[in-house]
């Protein structure tokens, strides 16, 4: 029997999905979904979840994750799916956007990864660490260099992006970078080593963002796509095999490194709790910290708890 609740909530979906002034004019509405690498949309396309959908996706194709935040930002996006450092500096700032979920992977699959010959952080010291201004390289590595003792004055920091920095410690140009996957296993390959993973230094979760304007008149359908993916999350951690070939054919890359990463990441969809609320307060005074927000910023508000 379907409960009240269910049914508004269903009757919602409804209405929202579709927009016009007559029965015979009206067309689905469209979510415009920010995706790195579209990783989200080929699970959600393998696991079924896109099919008989009453509205529609356009799927925006980054490489990164802060431009993916700006366009959130900007409303360029309806929805951003993220790492958690961006939203929250422009959130700071004034910026119109509510976090309404959060997606976690396994931190063994974030962390410091360094050429032949480093083998631990305190190696560090007077080496060249890449990391990006607010980023989880950034958070990594500061904590991390704290962790060992190693003065943060005492490293040259190149400001590079993720691909950027893969390619420099390929190419020797770098002895290390805070990142995380596909680069790690990808670093790994090539003969890198992990020199300390995430965990004890930060949570390193992703947020499905969305632009406030958008949630006021979509808040039906990014309900129903946050529900959507997480059961394509659930569908994907044990479809490896499946889900990597198919990630590797689109983005051309080679599947046993996408296999690696993904049985090591088994990321899963979870909603806004007080824990993901504190290690986001946990971030953002980091943030006042490492001095990228001049002063402290309370991230309740950034948190949207009604889906």
């Amino acid at each position: 029997m379907i409960n009240r609740r269910t049914l508004l909530s269903l009757l919602g979906l409804a209405s929202l999905a579709l927009s016009g002034t007559s029965a015979g004019a009206a067309e689905p509405l469209t979510l415009t979904v920010g995706d790195q690498f579209f990783s989200n949309r080929i699970v959600l396309e393998l696991s079924g979840e896109l099919k008989d959908l009453p509205y529609k996706i356009d799927f925006k194709r980054f490489n990164t994750g802060s431009p993916v935040a700006s366009a959130v930002a900007s409303g360029a996006l309806d929805v951003g799916i993220v790492g958690d450092t961006p939203v929250i500096s422009l959130a700071a700032n004034g910026a119109p956007v509510k976090v309404v979920a959060s997606t976690q992977t396994s931190l063994d699959g974030v962390g410091i990864v360094a050429r032949k010959g480093i083998h631990s952080v305190a190696d560090l010291k007077g080496k060249t660490v890449a990391i990006w201004n607010g980023s989880w390289s950034q958070q990594l590595a500061y904590r991390a260099l704290d962790e060992a003792g190693v003065p943060r004055s005492s490293v040259n920091f190149k400001y590079l992006l993720p691909a950027e920095a893969s390619l420099a410690l390929t190419q020797g140009d770098i002895d290390a970078f805070g990142t995380w996957e596909p680069y790690v296993s990808l670093q790994e390959k090539e003969g890198s080593t992990l020199i300390r993973n995430a965990k004890g230094l930060m949570s390193a979760p992703t947020y499905i963002v969305a632009y406030e304007p958008a949630l006021a008149q979509k808040s039906a359908i990014i309900k129903d796509f946050i529900a959507r993916l997480t059961r394509a999350r659930q569908w994907s951690n044990t479809h490896v095999d499946e889900y990597a070939e198919a990630w590797s054919k689109a983005n051309q890359s080679a599947p046993e490194i996408a296999k690696v990463w993904f049985k090591r990441d088994a990321i899963k969809v979870l909603p806004i709790s007080p824990t993901i609320i504190s290690e986001a307060q946990a971030t953002a005074d980091f943030l006042v910290d490492a001095q990228m927000l001049k002063q402290r910023y309370d991230v309740a508000p950034l948190f949207d708890r009604v889906l």
